[in-house]
């Protein structure tokens, strides 16, 4: 699935802040973190310039987004939290607040 770049760079701000929730990034974070490098299509250098974006305005364009994106991103935030072997209860926490903070459950499919 292709995103226009303002919500590749949400996306990209909330798999940073999942990575970022429990205090520590693990060796199999990264590795995911690389996949998805591929597969959205972006680079170091547009991560850098996401993790300075603004974590409201971020769950504004996710909360505006369609039913089908936003199912994309609870599968790769799952898979991030995931990776590295357990979910920490932190990156629970924030998964759900996403979820509810876009809305996610008030469309119907």
């Amino acid at each position: 699935m292709k995103f226009e770049e303002f919500v590749k760079a949400a996306f990209v701000k909330m798999i940073y802040e999942v990575i970022q929730a429990d205090g520590k990034v693990h060796p199999g974070e990264v590795e995911i973190l690389n996949e998805l490098k591929k597969t959205l299509g972006f680079d170091d250098a547009f991560l850098e310039r996401t993790k300075k974006l603004d974590y409201d305005n971020a769950l504004i364009t996710l909360y505006n987004i369609p039913h089908d994106q936003k199912k994309t991103l609870v599968n790769i935030l799952d898979e991030v939290a995931i990776s590295d072997g357990s979910v920490h209860k932190k990156e629970m926490a924030l998964i759900i607040d996403t979820f509810i903070n876009i809305g996610l459950g008030e469309e119907s499919e």
